[in-house]
């Protein structure tokens, strides 16, 4: 593959220093350009260090955020901490939320997909994280359709720390990890590392995981300036199971998993970021950083001809921000700019034969210049965001195809507005619009075998209303809002897969997301803590075109015919999702916790029928934890304690007509059955 050079031009990621003069690292460096605080008109949700450690157990990331507001999270292999597993918010796929560490965009710049299964145990490093929901702040990367999610990586202590977790349970789920603090030395220069390995057989048939990652962060004062470097190495083995089972399957073998021994992958992911953070008098802050990434690796599929195919995949990721933020009287500005450049190399091979069928490259490169003004007086933040952004994709293979570039403008606006001092209300609105993924641009296809017309998939916008109520008092903190976030040219799922697995997705001319969410938190004593979450939603697609393969008596493909819906709900999108936590700790050594969850019924596809939908359900998680020592903990996790077999959260459909009559294959991602898991903490 032709490798990228790392033209580090200036670019956007704008993070304050908070430096104490002794020692310098006693508080994080917030990533405060792409997050919102509380004065913000946003709709956001933090989540704190200590939240995540309490609620940690080995899960991948998306399944720990699933207790978030209008959150719905599922993981291939039905375990918890094995294989690929994805988020959705409000109904929107992970492909169209924006991830971030630290403000570098994690998903891949072609098909905008995030795959935490690369980097393991990351939420063990991290230091706080921010979901918006909505178009958000301006940010870095994809643009934000359904939300974004801010990770903040771990702030370097001040002091020498060690621990490690040693840990195991169902399904063969095995982990250990160990984390170091340095401290600061003489010359102030501190880090942090950690070192993560995990196992795991997966509840499916033949969906066992091997991890392991290497996380960095170092920082060095240089006179009232900060420099530092973060990163991380991770790398993955594991069968492969993003193929769903059939109803009538599941029926008989719960577990069962179509996808063989031999269709599994290897994949690496790393990572780096170099920050300068610099006060710039007392009133103005500045950062410059260079980030690289690259993900490389392979995965291996069998062919209709039952021919094992490997393909591979290597991508270059290189990119530069600079962010600059300015405060006079009420006013507060953050601007920036970024640039990067990605290029992959996509690749078949014959297993068997040792040949190799295709390469191709897929170039993307994007710059992004923003604005963001906040005013505050006497009761009112007045807020106002502005994002300039370009970006152009080249493909290179067999088949000659002309590059294409689009330019957006993303404005927001808002205001909140202080009640009591206690109470505030808000109101924002904001437009976000975005291309196409490379697998929407060429049909699902890896290597296109036409000239695809580029402009034939159309980018999508999104109009985007939230209004909001935030309370807080005498230990109860209650937020709740009302959203409607109005789409035109949705590129909307059609409840299939390509060949390789991606779901497959054309434009809907008009679509909808209208809802009510609300997050209440309440100390009703000082050992118990309860923690509601809800969505209540009403999701919309004016009109549909349903395909469906069309066959003979004899089982002949004859064609295709196309069915109009009107008025239909989008696939994969609950209108119900209910969330309740207890905490409890009946002494200083012990703690409970139990969270019970709901889901209600999506369907598989866009056609509104019930018999191609995944059934609402109910699960309830359960941990105990007890300091064994001041140093030593012990906790036990058991998922699904009700033993519920039929959590079947997310999915897809095959639509055909036979014997002149519309029918279907209903397929289903079955989630784990009760497990359980025992971990040993340790603190030195």
């Amino acid at each position: 593959m032709k490798r990228l050079a790392a033209v580090f031009l200036p670019l956007f990621l704008f993070t304050i220093p908070v430096l104490a003069d002794d020692p310098p690292f006693t508080e994080t460096i917030v990533v405060s350009a792409i997050r919102a605080d509380d004065a913000k008109p946003v709709t956001k949700t933090d989540i704190p260090r200590g939240e995540i450690e309490a609620d940690y157990h080995g899960q991948d990331v998306p399944l720990l955020l699933r207790d978030a507001p209008s959150v719905h999270a599922w993981s291939e292999s039905g375990a918890g901490g094995a294989g690929y597993s994805y988020i959705s918010l409000r109904g929107v796929a992970a492909t169209r939320l924006n991830f971030t560490l630290d403000g570098v965009p994690l998903a891949d710049s072609e098909d905008m997909g995030t795959y935490f299964a690369d980097f393991p145990d990351l939420a063990r490093s991290l230091e706080s994280i921010q979901i918006q929901r909505g178009v958000g702040t301006s940010t870095v990367g994809s643009p934000s359709f359904g939300g974004s999610v801010n990770l903040e990586s771990i702030a370097v202590g001040s002091d020498q720390q060690f621990d490690a977790t040693v840990g195991g349970g169902s399904f063969g789920n095995r982990q250990l990890s160990a984390g170091y603090h340095s401290g600061a030395f003489a010359n102030g220069f501190a880090f942090y590392t950690r070192l993560s390995l995990l196992e795991s057989d997966g509840y499916r048939d033949n969906s066992a995981m091997r991890q392991r990652d290497l996380f960095f962060s170092g920082v060095k004062p240089i006179g009232n300036a900060l420099l530092q470097l973060t990163g991380f190495s991770g790398h993955e083995r594991q069968q492969l199971s993003f193929y769903a089972a059939d109803a009538d399957t599941l029926r008989v073998d719960p577990r069962a998993n179509p996808l063989s021994p031999d269709e599994h992958d290897s994949f690496g992911y790393d990572l780096a970021q170099l920050q300068y953070i610099r006060p710039l008098g007392a009133s103005s802050d500045m950062t410059a950083s260079a980030y690289y990434q690259r993900g490389y690796g392979w995965y291996r599929l069998f062919d209709e001809e039952a021919t094992l195919r490997q393909y591979g995949l290597d991508g270059l990721l290189a990119g530069t921000m600079l962010t600059y933020s300015h405060a006079v009287g009420g006013f507060t500005l953050n601007s920036g700019v970024h640039v990067n450049r990605f290029e992959r190399e996509h690749t078949r091979d014959d297993v068997v034969a040792q040949t190799r069928d295709y390469a191709n490259d897929g170039v993307k490169s994007e710059a992004n210049a923003f604005a963001k003004l906040t005013w505050q007086a006497a009761r009112w933040t007045i807020y106002g965001d502005a994002q300039l952004r370009t970006a152009r994709f080249a493909y290179h293979g067999d088949v000659s195809i002309d590059p294409i570039s689009w330019t957006f403008f993303n404005p927001k606006i808002g205001a909140r507005y202080g009640l009591t001092s206690n109470a505030s209300v808000y109101a924002s609105a904001g437009l976000s619009t975005r291309e196409p993924a490379r697998n929407d641009l060429f049909q699902g296809e890896d290597n296109a075998s036409i000239p695809h017309d580029l402009n034939a998939v159309k980018p999508e916008h999104l109009a985007d209303f939230e209004a909001g109520w935030n309370w807080r008092r005498r230990g109860v903190e209650v937020a709740a809002n009302v959203y409607a976030m109005e789409f035109h040219d949705e590129i909307a799922a059609t409840g299939e897969l390509s060949d390789i697995g991606l779901a497959l997705r054309r434009n809907v001319d008009r679509s909808s997301r209208r809802g009510l969410e609300l997050e209440a938190k309440w100390q009703v004593r000082p050992n118990v803590r309860l923690r509601t979450d809800a969505n209540v939603s009403r999701n919309r697609i004016r009109t549909w075109t349903q395909f469906f393969d069309v066959y003979d008596d004899a089982g002949t493909f004859t064609g295709s015919d196309a069915v109009t819906y009107h008025d239909v709900e989008p696939l994969l999108t609950p209108n119900v999702l209910l969330n309740q936590t207890i905490e409890y700790a009946p002494t200083r050594r012990v703690s409970l916790g139990a969270v019970a969850r709901y889901a209600g019924r999506s369907y598989l596809d866009n056609t509104g029928n019930p018999a191609f939908a995944t059934p609402s359900f109910f699960t309830a998680d359960a941990r105990v934890a007890y300091a064994v020592t001041p140093r030593a903990r012990v906790s036990l996790q058991v998922d699904n304690v009700f033993d519920n077999d039929r959590v079947y959260a997310n999915g897809y459909s095959y639509l055909y007509e036979s014997g002149g009559a519309r029918t279907g294959t209903a397929y289903y991602f079955p989630q784990a059955t009760r497990s359980a898991s025992v971990l040993l903490d340790l603190d030195w």
